[in-house]
């Protein structure tokens, strides 16, 4: 088991606690592509000829080995590209997380401003872990992410970001230790980060939804 791994199990306990998270909005298209139902492994196979339908052991030993691939994919789905931090800092604007007030260790919302590029389709948003910079104690996976334009700023309407492996540019917000002042970056156990990134005080907000 290698280091990242141990710091995420140690992390987990604290991550589950540090933030009250609402649904995703369901147009944010930043996973790698689905596997296919379970329905559509079903089939059959020969047998002396005849056709017959594999046994559940059969389609568990399939669908098994479709997550797995799945897996294999997103963690190689950085490929030889890279991900640079542009900028890092306390967040004040909307997101469909919230820090939890009732937290063993008081959190607040961090935006980091990240630049992806020379990845592949299976390169996974979600999969992104922050750390923070002292201790090495993970605080979880899964930000709210949106993607920004290059110069920094909020998509246009109607504006399309680039695919893998273009570069693209994302804001990444999480629930972060309030009185931690520096983090890491990694995907699937590698660090992206070379130093620890201080967070800054203040920088680009998304607007709240507006009130029906």
């Amino acid at each position: 088991m290698n280091n990242s791994a141990i710091f995420h199990l140690i992390g987990l306990a604290v991550t589950l606690s540090l933030c009250a998270c609402g649904d995703k909005p369901a147009e944010q298209a930043v996973d790698a592509p689905e596997p296919p139902p379970a329905a559509e492994l079903v089939t059959t196979v020969p047998v002396s000829g005849e056709p017959r339908e594999l046994t559940a052991e059969e389609q568990k030993q399939m669908i098994d080995g479709v997550m797995q691939a799945r897996a294999k994919q997103q963690a190689e789905g950085l490929g030889s590209g890279s991900v640079k931090v542009n900028g890092a800092w306390h967040y004040t604007g909307y997101s469909h997380l919230s820090p939890d007030p009732a937290a063993a260790i008081e959190a607040r919302l961090i935006a980091v401003d990240v630049t992806v590029s020379g990845h592949t389709p299976f390169f996974d948003i979600d999969d992104i872990e922050v750390i923070d910079g002292i201790t090495m104690i993970s605080y979880g996976s899964d930000p709210h992410a949106e993607f920004l334009n290059g110069e920094g700023g909020a998509l246009a309407a109607g504006e399309l970001p680039p695919t893998a492996p273009s570069e693209v540019r994302l804001l990444l917000i999480y629930a972060f230790p309030k009185n931690t002042a520096s983090f890491h970056l990694y995907y699937w156990g590698k660090q992206l980060t070379v130093n620890p990134v201080m967070i800054g005080q203040s920088g680009l907000a998304l607007p709240y939804p507006a009130s029906e």
